[in-house]
């Protein structure tokens, strides 16, 4: 289990030999509208410079460090230098001029860069030698362009050197599009220009968007420096104020599951082998998230039988199993599944009673429908994020009311009016669903109905909790849409086929903004015990969904388009 807490967004720095008061940390966006303190005159900053160098000789006896901004610099850098308000040159003769470059001279700070392709991409990662022969015109397969704006290429040029006809340039808002239309060609941008529909490439074993990332240990970041126009001139102590497009500790990582029921063989499979072993193989990742979401659609019973291989299809699970909840790190539980009730309402309030007692939040089913249709409200290293659910099966699936305990049946004008209720609080919300069931990897239009309905409301992500094999994905808007996930831990191996595989769709938020998700493909090994998938086995789960997907992928505007990718 994961501690949640809440991690201050903003921090003061103090400029000793520039400012004579505090200013906010920098952030990528405007800071809130404070009052600031008079500029000092330029005495008043001349008595606050250090002893000079023996070795200089000023041309004045009171040198005053004022600050020239830099073109090469990223945009979204200079944007965040200008809102300290640092004095600036004004052609006295005691000025000592000191600028930020992008070298490794005297490091004040660091920018970092992501190699982004499209989302349908199925590579997931590459050396920095492949992206130097690249960029040097030595393509080594199939990709045989890179995109940089212009505004980024000094930054580039820095790490890479001059580009060959390999790289070209672009206006930032015309990367992704242009990428999108080409089966060769990906990108290269800044940290805070990641979206959801860039796929994040990891480079030598180093992710910016992953929770283990090392600055340190990644070859695209640009150290940033404090250079003077006066070699011999002590330059201001500036190390307060250090200049990033990174925190790591603003990540937010949510790993969202599929099927859940710890019953039948894989109960049998657990009592034989171990409480554990359904975990064992995928602990490790998702033990890794922020929030683990689990939807576990069978109630915790006091006195339930014991588990046989059979086909029946009223369940328990006995309060043991919660072992394995623990295990993998679960911090939130959806209630919305169709076998809540089996064992009524002293198992639903038994239940209820366990997850609260692990300090579990739940949602889409409870107590009373009250309970059962209220979002739950979380707040992670400083992003603000929802979770709302219900069961859109016919209302004997669902039938939590103000008496009874039960799922949430989805009234789909409460699920849009709460979700832009919550974006108007600035939460993100996730909507899953409980929803109809096919054993294919296209939804049925009901389900594409519905999760169209949370998105216009806001949702940032909709997701399919019920289904028993994968469904694809597609972008709808702003909305990423994972139609089903298959299962996590349940016993239909071998019963149709795609009944072997699933996902967990580990999805990345940062300063209040949805950066998109990683799709991690598991496969069972039994009825029991699921593993993370080989290289081979990706490449072969990921092209039967983006081959399912192609016919309806749409553009920016919410236009049906069809990449060329073979």
């Amino acid at each position: 289990m994961h501690k949640i807490t809440v991690i201050p967004t903003a921090f003061i720095v103090c400029l000793n030999f520039i400012l004579a008061a505090c200013q906010p940390a920098p952030t990528l966006s405007p800071p809130a509208e404070i009052a600031l303190p008079a500029t000092p005159t330029q005495v008043e900053i001349a008595k606050s410079q250090p002893a000079l160098d023996p070795t200089f000789t000023p041309t004045s006896p009171s040198p005053v460090f004022v600050y020239d901004s830099n073109p090469d610099l990223p945009v979204a850098l200079n944007e965040m230098i200008e809102q300290f308000n640092l004095p600036e040159p004004q052609g006295n003769s005691n000025e000592a001029v000191f600028k930020f470059e992008l070298t490794n001279t005297n490091p004040n700070g660091n920018w970092v860069y992501a190699l982004v392709a499209p989302f349908p991409t199925i590579a997931d990662e590459v050396s920095f030698n492949w992206l130097k022969n690249l960029w040097q015109g030595k393509p080594e397969d199939a990709i045989t362009h890179l995109l940089v704006s212009d505004d980024d290429l000094p930054a580039l040029k820095s790490l890479l050197g001059e580009p060959a006809e390999t790289v070209s340039l672009l206006p930032k808002d015309q990367l992704l599009k242009a990428a999108w239309t080409s089966s060769s060609t990906w990108a290269i941008i800044p940290f805070e220009e990641i979206e959801p529909r860039w796929k994040v490439l990891i480079m030598d074993g180093q992710s910016p968007i992953h929770k283990d990332f090392d600055v340190n240990l990644y070859a695209l970041n640009v150290p940033i420096s404090i250079t003077s126009s006066e070699p011999g001139l002590p330059l201001p102590d500036l190390t307060n104020l250090h200049l990033s497009n990174l925190d790591s500790s603003k990540l937010t990582t949510v790993i969202l599951t599929g099927v859940t029921a710890l019953v039948r063989a894989t109960a049998v499979g657990m009592d034989q082998r171990g409480v554990l072993v359904p975990g064992e193989n995928i602990a490790s990742v998702m033990k890794e998230a922020d929030i683990l979401h689990i939807s576990n659609e069978v109630p915790f019973a006091e006195n339930c039988p014991p588990h046989t291989m059979g086909g029946y299809l009223v369940f328990c699970t006995p309060e043991s199993y919660l072992e394995l909840l623990r295990f993998v790190g679960t911090d939130i539980v959806e209630l919305t599944g169709d076998h809540f009730e089996d064992y009524g309402e002293e198992g639903m309030l038994y239940t209820l009673d366990l997850y609260s007692k692990e300090g579990w939040p739940v949602y889409g089913g409870g107590k009373d429908i009250f309970d059962a249709s209220a979002p739950v409200k979380l707040e992670v290293n400083g992003n603000k994020i929802a979770f709302i659910g219900c069961n859109a099966k016919t209302p004997n699936f669902a039938q939590a009311s103000e008496a009874l305990s039960g799922a949430y049946h989805c009234d789909m004008d409460y699920m849009a009016q709460t979700i832009r209720e919550l974006r108007v609080e600035g939460y993100l919300p996730i909507a899953t669903f409980q929803h109809e069931e096919v054993y294919t990897w296209s939804p049925v239009a009901a389900i594409e109905r519905d999760f169209k309905i949370v998105a216009d409301a806001g949702a940032v992500i909709a997701s399919g909790s019920q289904s028993h094999v994968p469904h694809y994905a597609e972008f709808y808007g702003d909305t990423f849409f994972h139609y089903g996930l298959g299962n996590l831990f349940f016993d239909q191996y071998g019963l149709a086929e795609n009944t072997d595989i699933g996902f967990l769709d580990r999805h990345v938020f940062y300063e209040g903004k949805y950066l998109g998700v990683e799709l991690i493909p598991i496969r069972f090994i039994d009825k029991v015990q699921p593993r993370l998938m080989t290289a081979e086995e990706k490449t072969k789960t990921l092209s039967i969904m983006f081959d399912t997907m192609r016919m309806w992928w749409k553009d920016e505007n919410n236009q049906p388009v069809m990449p060329d990718w073979k």
